[in-house]
């Protein structure tokens, strides 16, 4: 769950040297899928300290969703299909783990979980050659749900130099979700995150959990958000997508 923003933006001396037109026309085919066989390749070059489990969370390795949606920005309409298959690589850090969504190589996301608790988490956004990041640190809240009864809900901020996010999470429902076959139960929560500062907006993602590993199942998302652009000035950014586990066994 996350988004495109302008806090650290790099690579716009491109602009000048390719040339204006140029620039834009090759921007508009510049997107490249996410290669599982690359994502299980960076996993391993994260060393044996990597594959460490940590107690109540997903077992590090490289996840893959089947991956429906994608996202638009605004500026000449230019819209992005996710990569039809993408990866969740999982590992061991600090006292829990990092999960790095890649959605196609120009969108990256990061979670950084202990027990309960989201950290950190943020985004590697590109378009045109020129990446929006964001950083986000979090105070105490509940992110999946683990630690809430049915109907309960967590609230908490996060943010960095110039955003602000506003969490709640509330645990929905019970459910089942099918993974390869196999039905399995799953704790449904629902975040919403609203926005302020240099990005603006709001994030509603629904999110269905192992109950005994956190393992993300599904989650479908639909994300509205008004950016800073350095060469274009304010933009929208809109994210709607859903994806789904293949398998719980991880690639390694």
């Amino acid at each position: 769950m996350t988004v495109y923003s302008r806090n650290r933006l790099k690579g716009l001396a491109v602009l000048v040297a390719v040339g204006g037109p140029l620039f834009l026309a090759a921007g508009l085919v510049w997107q490249h899928p996410v290669q599982v066989d690359e994502a299980v390749a960076r996993f391993r070059e994260a060393g044996p300290q990597a594959r460490l489990s940590a107690p109540g969370l997903p077992e590090p390795g490289v996840y893959r969703y089947a991956t429906s949606g994608g996202e638009r920005i605004s500026f000449l309409e230019h819209r992005r299909e996710y990569s039809d298959v993408t990866a969740r690589i999982v590992t061991r850090r600090g006292c829990g783990v990092r999960e790095e969504q890649r959605f196609l190589v120009q969108h990256i996301e990061y979670y950084d979980r202990c027990g309960k608790r989201l950290v950190s988490y943020g985004t590697d956004i590109a378009y045109w050659w020129t990446h929006g990041t964001q950083d986000f640190l979090c105070r105490e809240g509940s992110f999946d749900g683990s630690d809430l009864a049915v109907g309960g809900r967590s609230e908490w901020v996060c943010g960095d130099e110039d955003t602000e996010a506003r969490q709640l999470v509330e645990y929905v429902a019970d459910e089942v979700v099918t993974v390869d076959g196999t039905p399995r139960p799953a704790r449904r929560t629902r975040w919403t995150t609203i926005f302020s500062g240099a990005t603006e907006g709001s994030a509603v993602v629904d999110d269905w959990f192992d109950p005994d590993t956190g393992l993300v199942l599904r989650e479908d998302r639909n994300i509205a958000l008004r950016v800073g652009s350095p060469f274009v000035g304010p933009v929208t950014y809109v994210d709607i997508s859903a994806y789904r586990l293949l398998s719980t066994v991880p690639l390694r």
